[in-house]
């Protein structure tokens, strides 16, 4: 560590001509502003999360927005980021946490949706809440990092350059758009669930991989270009002064006027699909908050991180498991209970937004404290009998669910709140 810190400061000595970027790896040290970047992001994915589900109007129209850009976008190009910055970048690493990512997306749909929807209709007898326990194999966040990192193994086999995937990542991101405008989706839900995981159905298909792949890809690529940054106030300069104008202008125009070509602006084919230039802006956006943040850390924390930002940085996915489960238990809990439109009546969503995520820091505390547990670091033997369970009890729940279910609740259908009927079979 002090060898790469010390050869990054002769760099920037001998750096007469006051040149941006080296034509070596030098800058593999940890960089700050991703941490601020992932805190931003825990933030308003906590935050989206409890708006969506128990307040709605303009300033939840907002949080969703900005969400869906930095905490989405900025979760899987951080992902990338995370991955280029890695010391293991062999196929086999790639596919074993591809793995584990999908195992632990399916854990957490079960904790999440499934298990708290099948108690409420255990204990109300209401067809939707059955309905909604098949968001067990919805595709989250998790599900598509899984198939990301499968992906990459693949491509790292096949010894792709990083301009290469990213070429085919912005290919496979257009295929998506008009393959979705085209073509039909079959009309059977498992199929419209499984092809959901690579291309938007009309199943519970947030994440496709053919859509959002271009973020990890383009996160590795930065990755590389951050590896050889030898000026950095030179490089965040140029991102603020050309940057920042072009991503407010694309935004303006997009809010307030209708391209054809391009899905409905704030529609959920806007979000899910993330078509060409939304993609692009979106990862520039994210650069653009990088620069941001880097000004913070050096001029208003005088280069010193703060803790609550470094313990966001290192348990960015136990805050993203921990709210998002939390938050739809106990929506779903209020909504056997008290009906189902009880959680939008919630007066002080933002202050439920700050609870969550308190309670967040002091369960990962107790954790690293006194218990220590992590499915990913369990012994050989007691992990693979965790994960046979894991992907057992989802087996044998959807065995169970499947044949109950008349219609599935997704986001296409506001996942059938307000609806007391399902008259529909469209297995």
């Amino acid at each position: 560590m002090d060898d790469k810190k010390s050869k990054l400061v002769e760099k920037k000595k001998n750096n007469t001509d006051d040149s941006i970027f080296s034509k070596e790896n030098i800058n593999m040290l940890h960089q700050p502003e991703f941490d601020y970047l992932k805190t931003l992001g825990i933030f308003l994915i906590a935050h989206v999360h409890v708006y969506d589900n128990y307040s709605y109007g303009y300033f939840q129209e907002f949080i969703d927005f900005i969400g869906f850009i930095v905490g989405a976008g900025g979760f899987m190009i951080l992902m990338g980021l995370g991955m280029k910055y890695s010391r293991h970048h062999d196929p086999k690493n790639y596919v074993t946490r591809g793995f584990i990512l999908l195992t632990l997306g399916q854990l957490v749909n079960l904790l999440r949706d499934c298990l708290p929807n099948l108690i409420a209709w255990w204990a109300t007898g209401n067809k939707i809440f059955i309905s909604r326990s098949l968001l067990l194999l919805q595709t989250d966040i998790l599900t598509f990092a899984g198939l990301a990192f499968l992906v990459f193994a693949m491509m790292k086999q096949m010894k792709l350059s990083d301009n290469c995937i990213l070429i085919i990542s912005f290919i496979m991101n257009i295929a998506a758009f008009y393959i979705y405008k085209l073509i039909k989706p079959p009309n059977n839900i498992l199929s419209n669930i499984f092809l959901g995981y690579i291309i938007l159905t009309k199943a519970e298909s947030f994440f496709p991989l053919f859509s959002y792949f271009i973020f990890v890809s383009f996160g590795y690529w930065l990755g590389g270009i951050y590896q050889k940054l030898l000026n950095k106030e030179k490089f965040y300069f140029f991102i603020l002064i050309f940057c920042f104008p072009i991503v407010t202008m694309y935004y303006y125009l997009r809010s307030h006027y209708n391209f054809p070509i391009l899905p409905e602006y704030y529609s959920d084919e806007h979000f899910c699909l993330n078509a060409g230039p939304d993609a692009i802006i979106c990862c520039i956006t994210n650069i653009t908050f990088l620069a941001f943040f880097y000004q913070i850390h050096k001029f208003i924390f005088k280069e010193k991180e703060p803790e609550f930002i470094i313990h966001a940085g290192k348990n960015f996915n136990q805050y993203y498991i921990i709210s998002y489960t939390f938050t739809m238990q106990t929506n779903t809990f209020l909504r056997a209970l008290k009906g189902d439109d009880y959680p939008s009546k919630l007066k002080f969503p933002t202050l439920l937004g700050f609870m969550v995520l308190i309670l967040c820091r002091f369960l990962i505390d107790i954790n690293d404290k006194c218990i220590h547990f992590t499915i990913t670091t369990l012994k050989n033997q007691k992990r693979n009998i965790v994960y046979a369970l894991i992907w057992t009890s989802n087996i044998i729940i959807i065995i169970y669910i499947y044949p109950k279910v008349e219609i599935m609740a997704t986001i296409w259908n506001n996942y059938l709140r307000n609806n007391t009927n399902i008259n529909i079979n469209n297995k």
